[in-house]
């Protein structure tokens, strides 16, 4: 596969996912982002679980927990040989941490950079509307009242969305997508900029959607069967 763009923004993030060397980048990523989908499903869950039954070794176990665990088996006979803080998990962790802190202080778009710099290009060539051209269309599209519905039925990664977001955070955002890690990115991106809205799996054409993610200010993210599957 041929080497992607150099990256912009995210580099701590790229550096520290660099070090999981076991499989494909493209391999890895898929991974990345169902842990760290998985891990904020469950905190949620959890959450539900022990306001109804106080019972938190019950709470911590769980689909999204076990799906959780299925990714980090996938590693362990790479990781054998490994100082906890150099296993496969440890890098996985400490690049979410990473990608929490550059988005925050950057305000950018830094894992769909990294997406379109490291994973897509070299496979099919899949490349996001520049940040710069999602700010311009956020202005164009003026001023909105709190609470407003704003969406995005090509969301990708979800720049509309956060470029939206800074003129107005407290509307309900709504991102559709075909593509299943581009929804994924766009769920992670606004749990991490703490909005309102969902993120739905389907083809706006159609309008057959497969799946919602529904994100909640205050930590929250719950994933929900479609209405029409």
């Amino acid at each position: 596969m041929k080497k992607g763009y150099p990256i912009q923004t995210g580099k701590r993030t790229w550096k520290e996912l660099e070090q999981i060397r076991n499989r494909g980048y493209s391999y890895f990523f898929n991974d990345w982002l169902d842990l760290i989908l998985n891990s904020l499903l469950s905190l949620t869950d959890n959450l539900i679980e022990i306001g109804i039954s106080m019972d938190i070794q019950k709470a911590s176990q769980g689909k999204y927990n076990d799906s959780y665990m299925e990714i980090v088996k996938k590693y362990q006979d790479h990781d054998k040989t490994r100082a906890v803080g150099e296993r496969t998990i440890d890098h996985f962790q400490r690049a979410f941490g990473l990608l929490v802190q550059e988005t925050l202080e950057l305000k950018k778009d830094v894992l769909g950079e990294i997406y379109q710099a490291q994973i897509t290009y070299g496979e099919h060539g899949q490349f996001f509307t520049p940040e710069h051209i999602t700010e311009v269309m956020s202005e164009l599209v003026g001023k909105d009242s709190d609470g407003e519905t704003v969406m995005d039925p090509c969301c990708g990664s979800g720049r509309f969305i956060l470029s939206r977001a800074k003129k107005n955070p407290d509307n309900y955002f709504i991102g559709q997508d075909i593509d299943e890690r581009c929804c994924k990115m766009a769920a992670i991106n606004m749990f991490i900029h703490d909005l309102n809205g969902e993120i739905r799996l389907g083809d706006s054409l159609t309008r057959k959607i497969h799946k919602i993610w529904k994100i909640r200010r205050g930590g929250f993210i719950y994933e929900i069967a479609a209405p029409n599957e």
